[in-house]
């Protein structure tokens, strides 16, 4: 048997199971399209290094995520749910180094000061206090080891600030501006692909 019958009018009558496989793929192709999306807007989201906005980056994440695994279901969406986690956790940085290594300005600059500090995970950590000296009053710019600052750092040195011209990403020194590195790009391509094809899998499985 074929699954259409012709009807008394001669037209073909799809079957409800096929029917309902049709309605369905716009919410697959939205969650195909979105959800990757949404979840690199909170990474890049707490890149803002604010305890509010890294408090709203994880709920909406949270928000996100479950939803996604709601979708695909039960087992095809834990998988789903724990690569988009990891891709949030990788994707943020990686488009903050490559914001600020496209449209970050450059400022002329002297280190004003240099403390350390102990790391709970061992080793010392160090904050520069940078001053921009392009300008005839300058702030003050903190700037720690992942920015740029190191033990090697000296007050009086004259450095190189990188600024955001927006102001959503904190500056750093031009040693810190190299662009997206090859690892951590392949590693959200990686997970992006990955997770697309769980997500394909589980709303096709959800069809049936």
């Amino acid at each position: 048997m074929t699954k259409t019958e012709l009807s008394g009018t001669g037209f073909a009558q799809v079957e409800p199971e096929a029917s309902a496989g049709l309605r369905r793929w716009p919410g697959t192709v939205g969650t195909l399209a979105l959800g990757p999306v949404a979840l690199a807007g909170c990474g890049w989201l707490a890149q803002r290094q604010g305890t509010l906005i890294l408090l709203l980056s994880a709920l909406l994440g949270m928000i996100v995520l479950c939803a996604l695994w709601a979708m695909c279901g039960a087992r095809p969406g834990a998988c789903v749910a724990v690569l988009g986690f990891a891709l949030v956790l990788f994707v943020g940085p990686t488009l903050n180094d490559y914001v600020m290594d496209q449209r970050g300005v450059h400022h002329d600059a002297v280190i004003s000061g240099v403390d350390s500090y102990y790391r709970k995970h061992g080793g010392d950590g160090h904050i520069c206090e940078v001053q921009r000296i392009d300008v005839s009053r300058s702030a003050v710019y903190s700037v720690d080891d992942s920015s740029g600052c190191s033990k090697n750092s000296r007050s009086g040195q004259h450095v190189t600030l990188v600024d955001d011209p927006a102001g959503w990403l904190y500056p750093r020194l031009a040693s810190a501006v190299n662009g997206p590195s090859t690892g951590s790009t392949w590693t959200c391509v990686s997970l992006f692909v990955t997770m697309e094809a769980f997500m394909l899998y589980g709303r096709l499985r959800r069809r049936h």
